[in-house]
């Protein structure tokens, strides 16, 4: 799969795109769980890290707000 193909599929972008993306194929697919792709390329340590943080700071809440979970973790 091209780089091309693989960033008009994934949700990789800005927090606003990928909480965007995200929300929109939530609506598309209504799913259980959701998997969070924390590793694509060969990016440095830092750039990973920061990536988890923001996951876990602002796009994860901003989804759980949007689909109206009041934590931000599912506790099954």
């Amino acid at each position: 799969m091209s780089f091309g193909a693989m960033r008009a599929n994934l949700p990789i972008g800005s927090v606003n795109r990928v909480i965007d993306r995200l929300l929109e194929e939530m609506d598309i697919l209504k799913p259980n769980q959701i998997t969070i792709p924390t590793q694509l390329g060969d990016f440095d340590q830092m750039t990973m890290l920061r990536q988890i943080e923001l996951w876990g700071d602002k796009i994860i809440p901003a989804v759980n707000k949007s689909i109206g979970h009041g934590s931000t973790f599912a506790t099954d």
